[in-house]
């Protein structure tokens, strides 16, 4: 999936497959993720976390979860029964994996780099100018796929010079 955009960042394809293997083994307990060829579907209530890289180039960093897999995710990571979660579990279990995953794409990529705050919301989060260059969806354990992805920002995109949008 890899195209020219990588390198301007400085990531292959391989960089995301073993990062997100890395965090998949250490934070997930899930060794050896099968690799699917088919992404998570979006919907309504999928969860979407990213998170932004700047400087050197411009992207984000994606995963996209059904809800039950981030639900069993969040039991993982917060040691909780799954039925004791809350949203705001699965929303800070969510952003603290695109973080982890995102803080070490950004450090494989060109530098300088810049890691954003983690952004997470039910439903499809879009991504305006950006083109998907790496994606890797994984198997959880009860057959839904998990789909993480590298978007990079295109360098040629439309910018309004500040103060040229008027409300309405």
């Amino acid at each position: 999936m890899a195209d020219v955009s990588t390198a301007e960042s400085g990531l292959v394809d391989q960089d995301l497959i073993e990062i997100v293997h890395e965090v998949w083994d250490a934070y997930l307990q899930q060794p050896d993720a099968p690799e699917v060829d088919t992404p998570t579907v979006q919907d309504a209530k999928t969860i979407t976390a990213a998170v932004s890289i700047t400087g050197a180039w411009e992207g984000h960093v994606r995963v996209i979860a059904p809800p039950s897999v981030a639900a069993d995710i969040t039991a993982i990571m917060l040691a909780m029964d799954k039925e004791e979660i809350t949203d705001q579990d699965v929303t800070d279990a969510m952003g603290e994996l695109i973080n982890v995953v995102g803080g070490n794409i950004k450090n494989r990529g060109a530098q300088p780099a810049k890691l954003g705050l983690p952004v997470v919301a039910t439903g499809k989060m879009l991504f305006p100018a950006t083109k998907e260059t790496h994606r890797l969806a994984l198997r959880w354990p009860e057959g839904d796929p998990i789909t993480f992805s590298v978007l990079h920002v295109n360098p040629d995109r439309a910018v309004l010079p500040a103060g040229t949008l008027r409300p309405r």
